[in-house]
């Protein structure tokens, strides 16, 4: 079967979108923050985060020195790092219904079962993907 121009236009649009979905699919992670998760997450962080964290996120917000355990600064993740981003682990750090190795005990709130309370299962989890993309994007470079 010959192919027309319109159906070749229609595979050199079509095939490159299947394979980004699926390579997203396939957990194929991003190389820079998506700028509208990430301020979609800013939100969320001013909300649930910054009475602990501070508005810059830094760990001092106005509530840390009433905690038992200072909160981290989360502008400096990468740094602690090795310079990369560690995506998934955040995010499950954030949602805290799994235990994390080398995270210590649960002192943050597990926010995927908070956040379930209003939202589903996966509005949840669109809600912890944005707020990773925000602290991703909020990322310190060594020695700034």
């Amino acid at each position: 079967m010959r192919k027309t121009r319109s159906t070749k236009t229609v595979d050199v649009l079509f095939i490159p979108g299947l394979l980004a979905i699926f390579l997203f699919g396939a957990g194929i992670q991003a190389k820079r923050p998506d700028p509208t998760a990430s301020s979609a997450g800013r939100q969320s962080y001013n909300i649930y985060c910054a009475s602990c964290h501070g508005k810059g996120a830094e760990g001092d917000g106005p509530l840390a020195k009433h905690l038992r355990v200072a909160p981290a600064d989360l502008t400096r993740i990468s740094d602690r790092n090795g310079g990369e981003f560690p995506f998934d682990d955040v995010s499950k750090k954030i949602d805290g219904r799994e235990k994390v190795p080398g995270h210590g005990s649960k002192d943050m709130p597990v926010w995927g079962d908070a956040f379930k309370t209003t939202d589903t299962d996966e509005q949840a989890q669109e809600r912890i993907r944005q707020l990773t993309h925000f602290l991703w994007s909020i990322q310190v470079v060594a020695g700034e």
